[in-house]
């Protein structure tokens, strides 16, 4: 059974989906969660050998916490300029006093299905303007007429 152009793009687009961020108390994290982490100007000061000057935020994915802080493997990091700067997944301790908030990223069904909605429009808007049935072509193939010579 072929599947319908339509649904493959649609199953694509829910995959991806989008997401929010809500405020999570430090006792309810859990194992492998993505979480973004604000610092504090003082944790900006004193992470800034490790994480880069001017850091605001830490996201990626949460490990455990220790006697330390939060243990997080980093995914990228934003500066107060706006910056955001990739990680490949290094682990660091974020001491707890330098953490402002701490929150979890969620999916957002109403933003996921918004943009599927829309994908799936211009997908079909795309296949009308441009797909079999589409005028701009003759049955033989070509164009034009031979020349009769």
């Amino acid at each position: 059974m072929r599947a319908h152009p339509g649904l493959v793009v649609a199953a694509a687009v829910l995959q991806g989906g989008c997401y929010n961020y809500v405020p999570l108390r430090r006792a309810a994290l859990s194992p492998a969660a993505y979480v973004v982490v604000t610092l504090t100007d003082a944790g900006s000061e004193q992470l800034a050998p490790y994480l880069g000057p001017n850091v605001y935020a830490v996201r990626g994915r949460f490990l455990s916490t220790t006697d330390r802080g939060l243990v997080m493997a980093v995914s990228a990091v934003e500066t107060r300029p706006g910056d955001v700067l990739e990680w490949k997944g290094e682990t660091i301790v974020v001491p707890g006093e330098f953490v402002r908030s701490v929150e979890e990223r969620h999916s957002a069904a109403s933003k996921t299905v918004l943009l599927a909605g829309a994908s799936l429009a211009g997908f079909f808007a795309a296949y009308a303007a441009f797909g079999p049935g589409a005028s701009g072509s003759t049955a033989n193939g070509g164009g034009q007429n031979p020349s009769p010579h």
